[in-house]
């Protein structure tokens, strides 16, 4: 009788697409046996639905909503892209500079790589520093230079291979350049703009209003997510729905942070990203480009243990799809693929 009752107050059209999208979520997250989920929809701009699902923290029965706080993963990495833009935008470096420029002490097998070549995983360095510990909070730059003695995995700019060891070396790059610490630049230089007032470093150990717990399975018993007490350049935030709703419009408008121009630099496609036949697929700058059901696709996805996200932008039919989770086993970029054929229906 409530839940009718309640109904009953919202417009039929209003009614339609929240009862069409619940459906949609729940049984993806039933089927996923994810515990909590942030939801944004933006459709020509406006936000059409901004809401959470589950729970944030299981433990204490506290409910996901617009303003919690979850674990971005590599969906941040767009957020050093456009740092490197802002930089060199403001004449203190370019894409096409050398990393021997702020790496002097690099090996010479390192001389070809590029800024842009960090930026499009197109450098050839390995994967992962070797140094690099979920367990440790270390220097950026140690992480970096535990990887001089490896061989490049191939040879810079001819393909692509994800490499979260050339984002640590951005990071450090924007702090060098800016003189200040890559997270303080990031926050003044983007989120302030864009008015993101609830986005934050992913430190363990400070109190953050309102953050999610992340969670895992073991067959079927649920348990908390091993923590990740590292900071990884890589996937270095935190964020709610409401700011990435916010942070969209940056991306749409292309007014503020960065020139029209250069917005458009980091989903201009840069490399493909497989051989397969058929694949349209490329990385730009932190973004990937491709076609879903031919619809251009602009997108991101993120995961670190315990949280998987995603970023979705349908650029030619103006719908944008964000969906953050605290669960290890979460598909987001499935769940994403269901509300947006479901939106191009409407």
């Amino acid at each position: 009788m409530t839940r009718l009752f309640l109904l009953l107050l919202l417009p039929c059209i209003s009614f339609a697409q929240a009862d069409s999208t619940d459906i949609i979520v729940r049984r993806m997250m039933e089927k996923q046996k994810i515990v909590g989920l942030s939801l944004a929809i933006i459709k020509n701009g406006q936000p059409v639905v901004n809401k959470g699902y589950g729970l944030a923290n299981a433990e204490l029965n506290v409910p996901v909503n617009s303003e919690t706080v979850i674990r971005l993963g590599s969906v941040s990495k767009q957020f050093f892209t456009t740092a490197i833009l802002k930089l060199m935008e403001e004449g203190k470096l370019d894409i096409e500079d050398t990393v021997h420029k702020f790496f002097p002490d690099a090996p010479e097998t390192w001389r070809p790589i590029k800024i842009k070549h960090l930026m499009s995983h197109t450098s050839g360095l390995q994967r992962e520093g070797p140094a690099y510990d979920n367990f440790k909070i270390q220097p950026d730059i140690y992480i970096i230079r535990s990887a001089y003695n490896l061989p490049l995995v191939f040879t810079t700019g001819e393909k692509y291979q994800y490499c979260n060891l050339a984002y640590f070396m951005l990071a450090e790059i924007i702090t060098r350049v800016s003189g200040m610490p890559w997270q303080d630049y990031i926050h003044d230089n983007l989120f302030v703009p864009a008015g993101m007032n609830n986005s934050y470093l992913t430190d363990f150990y400070i109190i953050i209003p309102n953050r999610a717990n992340g969670y895992m399975h073991r067959g079927d018993t649920l348990l908390n997510a091993t923590s990740m007490y590292a900071i990884r350049p890589s996937g270095g935030f935190l964020s709610t729905t409401t700011d990435m709703i916010k942070w969209e419009k940056a991306l749409r408008e292309e007014k503020i942070i960065l020139k029209k121009e250069h917005w458009e630099k980091l989903w201009q496609p840069f490399i493909k990203t497989s051989d397969k036949p058929g694949s349209k697929e490329y990385y730009g700058f932190g973004w990937l480009t491709d076609e879903y059901n031919g619809h251009k696709l602009i997108w991101h996805g993120g995961s670190n243990t315990g949280f998987r996200s995603t970023f979705t932008r349908f650029v030619n039919d103006g719908l944008s799809i964000i969906i953050l989770t605290n669960t290890d086993e979460a598909n987001p970029r499935a769940i994403a693929n269901e509300l947006a054929d479901y939106y191009f229906r409407k």
